[in-house]
């Protein structure tokens, strides 16, 4: 683990750096308030410091890598099944968020993926799906009056 670590944490420092110098070129601040490049910049840093957090304990360790199986990296014996259709949800998520709205392609995404990750009967991913869909819709478009793609059922 100490290699991948130090490798890691070396390649997300790199992102940090990237991230940091592009919202330096966007500008910070603008007229006094947050210009585009704030939000980046916060990003950037907490980059950088999560890649310090790893690679210098991994640096402290004494040791070469053990031989690692793919085995250790999913413990569970479907947990790489479990990723792949997380992921597919989620690409179709961003597929069918135009066509179905958000409100559907919200609820049927997290219908699936709380039933795919955990073998629950029926009422608990129902009921997480219907909350979660539910406030996040009142949160945006309500509150913060945020437009959300509507789909072909104008929800």
């Amino acid at each position: 683990m100490r290699n991948r670590d130090i490798l890691s944490s070396l390649v997300w420092l790199g992102i940090g750096i990237l991230f940091l110098v592009g919202s330096l070129y966007a500008g910070l601040f603008r007229k006094g308030i947050p210009g585009p490049g704030f939000l980046p910049f916060i990003t950037a840093l907490f980059l950088i410091a999560l890649s310090f957090m790893v690679f210098f304990p991994a640096l402290a360790k004494k040791g070469e890598d053990t031989e690692k199986k793919v085995e250790d990296f999913f413990p569970e014996k479907d947990s790489l099944p479990k990723v792949v259709l997380g992921l597919a949800a989620l690409s179709l998520f961003g597929i069918a968020l135009e066509y179905l709205g958000y409100l559907a392609t919200t609820f049927l995404f997290l219908m699936f993926t709380s039933k795919i990750m955990e073998r629950k009967k029926w009422k608990t991913p129902l009921i997480l799906a219907v909350f979660t869909a539910v406030c996040s819709y009142f949160l945006f478009v309500v509150l913060l009056q945020v437009q959300l793609p509507k789909g072909i059922l104008g929800m």
